[in-house]
């Protein structure tokens, strides 16, 4: 990975989130720091929408730069309205950069989580899940004169899919000039990062509403959405080092019949099918 493409990458999607500051402002004015660590999901979201409405006219340049502007005339709008920076005093009246300094920091570690992650194993390989999909879309929308693309396995046609996330790497791809190679992986930093800053802003929000500190509540929810889960691995890992005897799950009892037997909830296969002793037994296929 060339790191001058990450970082270039980087700071513009951090401009245009400080760009769509204002708008973040209008829409979650009663969140902490006035929605500041939403305004990069807003900014993102609305500069694809507008690139998806021009882009059906003219794709090349001119969707990429249209949706910057929207993003541009909406937060001007937003500042007219009241929302904005008090320039007779130099301070900030509702924009807390403070606050989306916090969520840019956030931003910033889940992306460079991703970024070496896909460093160590950048290809894309056939056990991928969706990545030839992925990959295949976003150099189709990169050559596409107009929107829609063309089908990448049906040559003439348009393609028949959802491709909003892959048009969005394509808009960062073509305003940042990286090669779709290098912004296939950068784009997945990008989509996992927001989805972390997003999880950051609202669960900041609800712990805020409770009266606890919306920085650890923040912190906590972009932790259980973006981290969490993937320890699953680890843990079965770690679980199946533990003893035979630990990971039945068989519970033995003093007296016969006085538990039933049980599973783990890690163990493979099909379910047992025996009753507790005392009860009449029933077969699956009786049921």
């Amino acid at each position: 990975m060339e790191f001058g493409l990450v970082l270039r990458w980087l700071l513009l999607v951090l401009a245009v989130g400080a760009v769509g500051l204002p708008v973040a402002a209008v829409l979650f004015r009663r969140f902490p720091g006035r929605g500041a660590a939403l305004a990069l999901p807003c900014s993102l979201a609305l500069l694809t929408a507008t690139a998806y409405w021009v882009g059906h006219l003219r794709f090349g340049w001119l969707a990429p730069v249209a949706g910057l502007v929207a993003v541009g005339i909406a937060s001007a709008l937003a500042i007219r309205g009241g929302v904005g920076v008090d320039r007779a005093h130099d301070r900030a009246l509702d924009l807390d950069f403070r606050a989306y300094a916090g969520a840019a920091t956030v931003f910033t570690v889940a992306f460079l989580v991703v970024v070496a992650v896909r460093a160590v194993t950048p290809g894309i390989v056939p056990a991928g899940g969706e990545k030839f999909l992925d990959y295949a879309l976003l150099n189709a929308i990169l050559r596409a004169p107009v929107l829609p693309p063309e089908d990448p396995w049906f040559a003439g046609e348009p393609v028949r899919y959802y491709y909003g996330a892959q048009l969005r790497a394509a808009l960062l791809v073509r305003l940042t000039g990286t090669p779709p190679r290098f912004g296939y992986n950068l784009a997945l930093a990008s989509a996992f990062a927001t989805l972390v800053v997003t999880a950051y802003g609202l669960a900041g929000a609800l712990a805020d509403a409770r009266g606890h500190s919306a920085r650890l509540g923040g912190l906590l929810g972009a932790f259980l959405v973006g981290f969490a889960g993937n320890l699953a691995t680890p843990v079965r890992a770690l679980f199946g080092l533990l003893p035979a005897t630990s990971r039945s799950g068989t519970v033995t009892a003093s007296s016969r019949g006085s538990v039933p037997p049980t599973r783990s909830p890690f163990a493979r296969g099909r379910r047992s099918t025996r009753s507790p002793p005392g009860s009449r037994g029933t077969s699956s296929k009786g049921r």
